[in-house]
């Protein structure tokens, strides 16, 4: 893909006239969708904002760069344990500081480009004239479910009645020498070249709405970054009275959590992957806010042993494949996944609406621990049959909405917590593709697969949530 046209805007651009400009506002799921768009053509007018814009990097590598993440990290040479986990985080905080920090602590400075980290190809566009999809155009961040803030206790619940999050998520040149290949066609991607090499790395960073007075204790002293959307207040009246409109703003927001993957078969020989997450700790001396991120958890398979007792846990009661720092912020457990799981604060892991196969309905704000990592990005496949949780249905609506899920601990539940090698498929019996625990790639082929009107593609999204 080295080869192929970009269309964009500099971060050096500049614009004149008044209200929006509305560029290449194509559909992720119209004909004729761009699937090289940066963004979903939405920007603000000058007198809002006059920084910089952030471009998506789709100028995949030609070949897997000489230095990479080496699997095991040269930390550990066999599987992650309670004992190792914290160290193999550290080292790999160190690995991306230089490549990466910039991202945190100088946000208009940002440059994939020059860092040498890659976006994915169709999730630019969005929806025509949607301005909650695709990417926008500040800091090309996709937009996250909207939670209730009573999904954390107090005295670390934000003031607001709910919270929103945006992200982005950015491939290391190993992945994306991969991304190459597959995505060589853009219109017919070659998905037997889909296997991320050993070592690959993606990085989600994700920001809060909430602002520093409404959750201070959490986000004070926190870095700040600027996106062009609809204010999450502003998005639920619409859900309740679609007439009232959606006015893309210049809102502030601050980084929170970094969700990491690493494909490592010598730390993860089960699954292939370890999935972490840092989360800004406001109490830690570090100089700067990305000093402040400090190891959470981390996860490397599902403790699939476990996965058919309504608990989730073992008999004695401790996991073996998730280890969640001790030292972590004291709100962090509080959106763990089922059975303690690992799933960080911005994953939607807690649901606030479900309904089981025995008409019982749970609600309120304790909530139901449904998901984590690995049951969640496990279900990437090709096509799309099977939802990211454990639900008979296969979309997945707002939290605080109705929610069909299955028994926990029953033996459909038990098939989202078992522990595939990315190229097995959980619903193997379709003939289908393993995307590698890779949603991003899922929902590029859904969108490039309607754009070209291929029925196998099985698309079935309202748009890519950015907590996947």
């Amino acid at each position: 893909m080295g080869c192929n046209e970009f269309r964009g805007i500099s971060k050096t651009a500049s614009f004149t006239g008044t209200g929006l400009l509305c560029l290449s506002l194509v559909g992720a799921s119209a004909v004729g969708a761009d699937p090289l768009a940066s963004n979903n053509g939405f920007y603000p007018d000058p007198g809002a904002y006059s920084g910089p814009f952030n471009i998506a990097n789709l100028d995949y590598p030609d070949a897997p760069p000489a230095n990479h993440w080496m699997p095991g990290g040269g930390v550990v040479t066999g599987k992650l344990t309670q004992d190792t986990a914290l160290d193999y985080m550290n080292a790999l905080k160190v690995y991306l500081t230089p490549s990466m920090h910039a991202l945190i602590d100088t946000p208009q400075e940002w440059d994939a480009r020059a860092a040498g980290w890659y976006d994915m190809v169709w999730l630019g566009a969005g929806d025509s004239g949607d301005p909650t999809s695709g990417r926008e155009a500040i800091m090309n961040t996709y937009g996250g479910q909207i939670v209730p803030s009573d999904s954390w206790s107090l005295p670390y619940r934000p003031t607001t009645q709910w919270m929103q999050n945006y992200g982005v998520i950015y491939y290391d040149a190993l992945a994306a020498s991969m991304l190459n290949e597959v995505w060589a066609d853009v219109y017919e991607p070659d998905l037997g070249k889909l296997d991320f090499p050993a070592g690959s790395i993606v990085v989600k960073a994700e920001a809060a709405t909430v602002q520093l007075d409404e959750w201070h204790s959490v986000l004070n002293g926190a870095a700040e970054w600027q996106v062009f959307r609809p204010t999450t207040e502003a998005q639920k009246a619409h859900e309740s009275d679609p007439s009232q409109p959606l006015v893309n703003v210049v809102q502030t927001i601050y980084p929170l959590q970094l969700a990491i993957k690493v494909k490592d078969p010598v730390a993860a020989p089960e699954t292939g992957w370890v999935y972490m997450a840092f989360v800004y700790d406001a109490g830690t001396k570090a100089a700067t806010p990305w000093g402040r991120f400090v190891p959470a958890g981390a996860m490397w398979g599902n403790d699939p042993d476990s996965a058919i007792r309504p608990d989730g846990r073992p008999a004695s009661g401790d996991l073996t494949e998730t280890w969640v720092n001790p030292d972590a912020p004291p709100f962090f457990p509080e959106t763990l996944g089922w059975g303690g799981r690992l799933a960080a604060p911005m994953d939607v892991a807690v649901r606030h609406d479900v309904i089981l196969p025995s008409g019982k309905r749970v609600t309120g704000a304790e909530g139901f621990r449904a998901s984590s990592c690995l049951s969640c990005h496990g279900t990437a496949e090709y096509p799309f049959t099977i939802n990211l949780y454990p639900s008979p249905n296969r979309t997945f609506p707002p939290d605080d909405t109705a929610f069909p899920m299955f028994e926990p601990g029953s033996a459909k539940w038990a098939e989202w917590f078992q522990n595939r090698s990315g190229n097995v498929p959980q619903s193997g019996n379709i003939g289908g593709y393993a995307l590698d625990y890779d949603l991003s790639t899922m929902f590029a082929l859904g969108a490039s697969g309607a754009a070209i009107g291929n029925a196998k593609a099985g698309y079935a999204f309202d748009r890519f949530h950015v907590h996947h």
